[in-house]
């Protein structure tokens, strides 16, 4: 918006530019009205010119149990795009999950995203947009941004970067750097070239098992980018961050929660800190896969502590309602197939 509006040919300071793009990002405004006097003309210009590109809202859903609200947008193209709002532990306090792609090329098995395949990436205004909706749509503080919606954020690597720092900018949307964080299955060469950038945002490795035959078999691009491979990506980030990584872990049935896991994973980053996000499997019937159930989980839990394994529990939100990542617009997709 700022080059935009100075490339209008009449003088206008940078400083003010800024002031209006954080007069519509961060203050949540549309009236694109400056606040010092300016030329009548280039006032003109602006109105004339300059507009909030909005995402049209086909659904809204609150999940009765954990509260978190998902929005189904629909871009000027029809592609739909799934945002979700949590609810975090501070009162009043929320975070925004994020699309990247409409769909997603990983094939994750047991992710209702990756049975769509990809659709398209998402614009920079499109990725922008749902964080502002959501926030115009929420009473209370949306205090951070996590990429963990629909698609993999480094296969769009330029505009969720581009993005990131919209969203962070005291121009933008002012969102606390350190607040944002980017999701990956393990794309090596992105890893890379971000730690080189040395972004603020902070990234996440969707891990789920240190076992090959069964990360290969949950993570298709584990057979592109294997795990030693992974593993040395996420050393040289730690490195460079001098800070633990977080490693997203998606607690399955039967299928990622034993010891073997568990030693498999001291020994892969063996000299490399990290911590461990559990987050639990959504349930869903078209990929058989299911949520470890109590004891199970504390039996895993029992054995990363007892390794010295640092943890960090997080819930899935939105199983409730249909809602969880990919399965709204998943739903939306199978309604409209069927109407045809």
């Amino acid at each position: 918006m700022v080059s935009f509006i100075q490339g209008f040919g009449e003088p206008f300071p940078l400083d003010q530019a800024r002031r209006l793009q954080a007069h519509v990002l961060g203050d949540g405004k549309l009236d694109f009205i400056v606040k010092k006097p300016v030329r009548k003309t280039l006032q003109k210009k602006i109105l004339e010119n300059c507009a909030m590109h909005l995402l049209k809202m086909v659904e809204k859903v609150e999940d009765p149990v954990d509260k978190s609200v998902r929005y189904l947008f629909e871009s000027p193209d029809h592609t739909l795009i799934e945002t979700v709002c949590i609810p975090l532990l501070k009162p009043g306090h929320f975070s925004v999950c994020l699309s990247s792609q409409a769909g997603c090329a990983m094939g994750c098995d047991f992710c209702a995203t990756g049975r769509m395949g990809l659709k398209r990436n998402l614009e920079i205004w499109e990725i922008v947009a749902q964080f502002w909706q959501v926030r115009s749509q929420t009473q209370g503080r949306i205090s951070g941004a996590v990429f963990m919606g629909q698609g993999e954020p480094l296969h769009n690597y330029d505009n969720v970067i581009r993005a990131a720092r919209l969203l962070s900018s005291p121009s933008g949307c002012r969102v606390d750097s350190k607040n944002i964080t980017i999701s990956t299955v393990g794309l090596v060469p992105q890893i890379k070239r971000y730690t080189e950038e040395d972004h603020p945002f902070r990234l996440i490795i969707s891990l789920t098992s240190a076992v090959k035959e069964k990360r290969d078999a949950l993570l298709p691009i584990s057979k592109q980018w294997p795990l030693t491979e992974l593993a040395e990506a996420i050393k040289a980030y730690a490195l460079k961050r001098k800070e633990r990584v977080t490693l997203a872990w998606v607690l399955m049935k039967g299928v990622n929660s034993g010891a073997d896991e568990v030693a498999a994973l001291k020994e892969l980053l063996e000299d490399t800190p990290f911590k461990l996000n559990l987050i639990d499997v959504n349930d869903a019937r078209e990929n058989g896969y299911q949520r470890a159930d109590e004891g199970e989980r504390k039996a895993f839990l029992r054995i990363l502590q007892e390794l010295h394994v640092p943890i960090v529990r997080r819930y899935s939100v939105g199983n409730q309602s249909h809602s969880a990542c990919g399965m709204l617009a998943g739903k939306r997709f199978k309604d409209l197939e069927m109407a045809v």
